[in-house]
């Protein structure tokens, strides 16, 4: 397999390099600690497609503390913290258990004590059974004290079981929210493209050959320029408006993820060349009759429009075929042609080939 960078790919580059330089200027201006998790707070929030992060980010003034920007991170989801939600998850299990390994030894501590003074006094009544219970006054006095401290100690034990099990399901609760955000896109909540990849690796290795599935790459037109002319508010309006028209749109068994600033991915079973068309037809119609209105003007609204490139999984396609075919034919389609499709003869124009799965 041999690929050449198409001119829209170097554009693509260009401006993700620009948006990199960007993102590690204001780090430096900022006083941010080099981090891995920082760089891609301060990218996914420089680069536009997470708007309330980027409010989020300049509320925190010129010189952010860390824990400031993590506790940002760990709000939004973002993967590079995924790690640190697990960390701080152990530590407060840890803690959990350090508390109620400590209540714990104190209970049992109350109960020896307790089996010493009942030994006690059990055995001065087996050594003079004749006795008077007057004459025991005292070891009943410190028998009853005795049992007062092992109920009190008993409540305390079930109280720290019964806080740490809360705290426990609240740590199992957030970790499982860790791993769901590695694979959603956290602004709008739809799958993202770790999760896309997953999907078609699946649906490759497991599903029957002899249904076509198609992957369509969209790109919706003019949500960069919006987010950029109008600001993060609007463009998250639009976000949110596309991402419910997108769930829609999409059978019960097709899948929908968000792979990029303003592109989308769609995954189809049983369809053909000519139904995914259609499919993609369909979605340009709906996108360009959303109104998105912009504040303080309620008679004026933006539109946006679709650039789709499809493809359609041969026997022995791979998930990153697909993805590359699908960016090929999204490029041409959106040099002019709107809807393309994936061939063979686009792969060479465009300087990429693949021996066995080019259609």
């Amino acid at each position: 397999m041999t690929r050449q960078v198409p001119a829209d790919a170097s554009r693509s580059q260009a401006r993700q390099a620009a948006i990199i330089l960007k993102v590690a200027h204001a780090m430096s201006a900022h006083g941010v600690a080099a981090l891995p998790r920082n760089y891609e707070l301060f990218y996914e929030a420089l680069s536009g497609r997470l708007p309330q992060l980027s409010r989020e980010l300049a509320e925190l003034g010129h010189k952010p503390q860390q824990d400031s920007l993590d506790a940002l991170g760990l709000k939004h989801h973002l993967v590079s913290h995924a790690a640190l939600a697990a960390d701080r998850a152990r530590a407060a299990a840890q803690e959990a258990l350090a508390d109620m390994a400590s209540t714990l030894k104190l209970a049992l501590a109350q109960k020896q004590s307790f089996k010493t003074e009942l030994d006690h006094f059990a055995s001065r009544l087996a050594a003079d059974p004749v006795a008077g219970l007057s004459e025991f006054a005292d070891d009943a006095a410190r028998l009853r004290e005795a049992a007062g401290r092992l109920m009190n100690e008993e409540n305390a034990l079930q109280h720290a079981l019964e806080t740490s099990a809360q705290r426990m399901a609240e740590l199992e609760g957030d970790l499982a929210e860790s791993r769901r955000s590695l694979n959603r896109d956290p602004a709008t909540g739809l799958p993202n493209r770790l999760a896309l990849t997953a999907k078609l690796d699946s649906i490759l290795e497991t599903e029957r050959t002899d249904q076509p599935v198609a992957l369509l790459l969209v790109s919706v037109e003019g949500l960069r320029e919006m987010a950029e002319q109008h600001g993060g508010t609007v463009a998250s309006k639009a976000l949110t408006k596309l991402s419910t028209l997108f769930r829609k749109s999409i059978k019960k068994n097709d899948f929908v993820a968000r792979v990029g600033q303003q592109d989308f991915a769609f995954v189809c079973r049983d369809v053909s060349v000519e139904n995914a068309e259609a499919i993609v037809r369909r979605l340009c119609q709906s996108v360009e009759e959303l109104k998105v209105t912009l504040p303080g003007r309620a008679h004026t609204a933006e539109t946006l429009s679709l650039a789709a490139g499809i493809t359609i999984a041969q026997p022995a396609s791979t998930s990153a075929d697909l993805l590359t075919q699908a960016e090929l034919a999204l490029a041409g389609a959106r040099d002019g042609a709107g809807i393309l499709s994936y061939s063979a003869a686009l792969g060479r124009d465009r300087g990429w080939t693949y021996g066995q799965n080019a259609a």
